[in-house]
């Protein structure tokens, strides 16, 4: 057996493997008369079919296993030979099959990209430092105040922070155009969810009222079909209603399950979650920064392999349909996923390349004390620590997020770290209502 292997590029090989006439010849014969001692053809007593017969009747069907088993079977050879290891299952392109010749094949597969990881001295981190203060607790109230606004109907003019609810129906050109109708929305008018000239037209309109109007598509909407063009809107107005915020009094104190200690202690169980989480988006942020430097100062070949792997993981998790599916949802797939997908295979590749150089082994204590916290979350503790034993896939995520801090913290010690001034808003944006949604959830159960 002959084998070649060419560099396509970073990543990519081709193996070119030839396997002679003569082993190609006796693999077939071997089968044939192997199946002529077992077939039962008619006329013949079993076992004793002339050989030419089964060549006639089987002989395409044999030359063809033969020739995809001999082709599995030298692959697997020539690659233990070659010292690679393929990514994904490699692409084959026969070159020769003709019966007398060489069986001649190519093989086309990515490998694993050969990198050291550095510059990690040149890695720059801001440590963010904040606390929780009156304000803050204040503004937190507040938005749990929002969550609970009650809506009162009004028999006035709209404005600013009203709520309506209303019918429109949208044509350009007389044509009516997709996204141009709607029944009974609702909207708070000034929150801009829909474009401000629409929501300033229902300003100072009354319950009942009926209107048209022209409005201009900005050139850069997101709707490319309607960019630009006039459309022209009939409104229907139904009801105009009123925010009204509920006190922050013992009653209010007492929808979140406070039982003693009214707004002073719901100020305190306010404080305890948000301190928490505090410390949580600090943790997240320090890492974001380390393991973002990581990335800039090791750009390494991906393999497209991994990174289709990754975008099939990323889509069921929004319910995607899996495997190969039609070429406009690969598409959209791809639109989605391909920059996180990227992102990931690459931290990953360079997690588990860091974790062995520097020989970090993944801490068990970290791993309990995890699985601790998690099942913490839950009624029945006990149930979903043993269902994560029992089930290695949850375990190894489990894992693969220990030796990720791990490996962080070994960058933070090789990096330039510097504090920050900071505040809990700056820190927790986008995500400064979770501490309220926390409570909420609290006093829900």
């Amino acid at each position: 057996m002959q084998v070649s292997v060419e560099t396509l590029n970073d990543l990519e090989r081709r193996v070119t493997v030839q396997v002679p006439a003569e082993q190609v010849a006796k693999e077939i014969q071997d089968r044939l008369v192997s199946l002529s001692r077992r077939a039962k053809v008619d006329g013949f007593r079993p076992g004793k079919t002339p050989l030419n017969v089964i060549k006639r009747m089987y002989g395409d069907q044999v030359r063809y296993e033969a020739i995809s088993d001999l082709m599995e079977q030298s692959l697997r050879e020539a690659l233990v030979q070659e010292k690679l290891n393929p990514l994904g299952g490699p692409r084959l392109e026969p070159k020769t099959l003709e019966e007398g010749q060489d069986l001649e094949y190519c093989a086309i597969f990515e490998v694993m990209p050969d990198f050291k990881p550095s510059g990690f001295e040149n890695i720059k981190v801001e440590r963010p430092q904040a606390e929780v203060t009156d304000q803050d607790v204040d503004q937190m109230i507040e938005t749990l105040r929002q969550q609970r606004t009650l809506w009162n109907s009004v028999d006035r003019t709209a404005r600013v922070g009203d709520r309506v609810r209303f019918d429109f129906e949208g044509t350009i050109d007389g044509q009516s155009f997709p996204g141009g109708q709607g029944e009974n929305a609702e909207i708070v008018l000034g929150k801009g969810t829909m474009l401000k000239d629409f929501e300033d037209r229902l300003i100072d309109s009354i319950a009942g009222a009926e209107t048209g109007f022209d409005l201009t598509f900005p050139d850069d909407y997101q709707a490319k079909e309607v960019a630009g063009k006039v459309a022209h809107f009939q409104i229907k107005l139904h009801s105009v209603e009123e925010a009204h915020l509920p006190e922050v009094d013992e009653a209010f104190a007492a929808s979140f399950d406070v039982k003693d200690g009214g707004v002073t202690a719901l100020r305190q169980l306010l404080r305890d979650n948000m301190e928490r989480e505090l410390r949580e988006g600090i943790k997240s942020a320090i890492k974001r920064q380390a393991l973002q430097g990581l990335l800039d100062a090791n750009p390494i070949p991906l393999p497209r392999a991994l990174i289709n792997i990754e975008i099939e993981q990323l889509a069921r998790q929004l319910r995607l349909p899996d495997g190969a599916e039609d070429e406009r949802t690969q598409q959209l797939k791809a639109y989605l996923f391909e920059a996180e997908a990227s992102r990931r295979v690459a931290l990953g590749l360079l997690i588990s390349e860091l974790a062995t150089t520097q020989q970090i082994k993944v801490d068990d204590l970290r791993v309990r004390s995890h699985l601790d916290t998690i099942a913490s979350t839950y009624e029945q503790p006990a149930e979903v620590m043993r269902w994560y034993q029992q089930t290695p896939q949850a375990m190894d995520s489990i894992r693969a997020l220990v030796l990720e801090e791990q490996v962080v913290e070994w960058l933070l010690e090789q990096a330039q770290v510097t504090d920050k001034t900071s505040t809990f808003a700056e820190i927790m944006t986008p995500d400064r209502t979770s501490a309220a949604n926390r409570v909420e959830q609290e006093s829900a159960e």
